[in-house]
């Protein structure tokens, strides 16, 4: 019997995220709700993060390396951004529905649920 061709994953599928590195970094209040306000895709500024949490921004910028090392958001550069302020995103490869209809950011070896 001849065998089937393996169909190629996708670029983005063969990056692969390390799962402790997730739930280090998904378990702590502060980046879990980082998580949550860039879970709808749209790209936020440090110090607007900062604004919304509350927070000082050089300790919301330890929060976001922290993602972003775990490869659970990327910097991102908006339309009409002039480059002088660091903006982050979850990548749309990660956003996603549970079953239910409710917001998810599916790592692949982590759900997190967000609502």
């Amino acid at each position: 019997m001849p065998e089937t061709p393996a169909v190629p994953a996708a670029p983005e599928a063969t990056t692969l995220l390390d799962a402790k590195a997730v739930l280090s970094a998904a378990r702590d209040p502060a980046r879990f709700a980082l998580l949550r306000i860039l879970a709808d895709g749209a790209p936020r500024s440090v110090g607007e993060l900062a604004a919304r949490l509350d927070r000082a921004e050089d300790n919301i910028s330890k929060h976001l390396r922290v993602l972003r090392n775990a490869r659970m958001i990327r910097p991102a550069r908006p339309e009409g951004s002039d480059g002088r302020m660091q903006y982050y995103e979850v990548p749309a490869l990660f956003r996603t529905r549970d079953g239910a209809g409710k917001a998810a950011l599916d790592f692949g070896v982590v759900v997190v649920r967000l609502e």
